[in-house]
């Protein structure tokens, strides 16, 4: 065995490492910086926690590549997002007046 998670694969396991972090705050953090609502699904108390500790270390140019390249390993099906970046522009953003009364 070649020691690589399969579930992550080699690109996300070696960009993880290389922070000292998992494989899952790499990918939630991706979304992050690429300005994407990313909503993790766990149910386990630790990787909850994981998953909200994503802003002590940064994905550089490189990292940010790759993982945009692994898109086109795993094609449409295996790759869900839904960029929000533009509702920074909305007039209720982040949230409407009857909410902030």
């Amino acid at each position: 065995s070649s020691g690589i998670n399969a579930e992550y694969g080699e690109d996300v396991v070696g960009i993880a490492q290389k922070h000292g972090v998992t494989p899952g705050q790499t990918l939630v953090r991706y979304q992050i910086d690429k300005g994407n609502a990313a909503i993790p699904k766990s149910v386990t108390p630790s990787r909850l926690k994981q998953n909200l500790d994503v802003f002590g270390f940064s994905l550089d140019a490189t990292d940010m590549e790759t993982l945009s390249n692994l898109y086109k390993k795993v094609g449409p099906k295996g790759y869900r997002t839904c960029s929000v970046a533009h509702w920074k522009h909305s007039p209720t953003h982040p949230f409407p007046e009857y909410f902030v009364r």
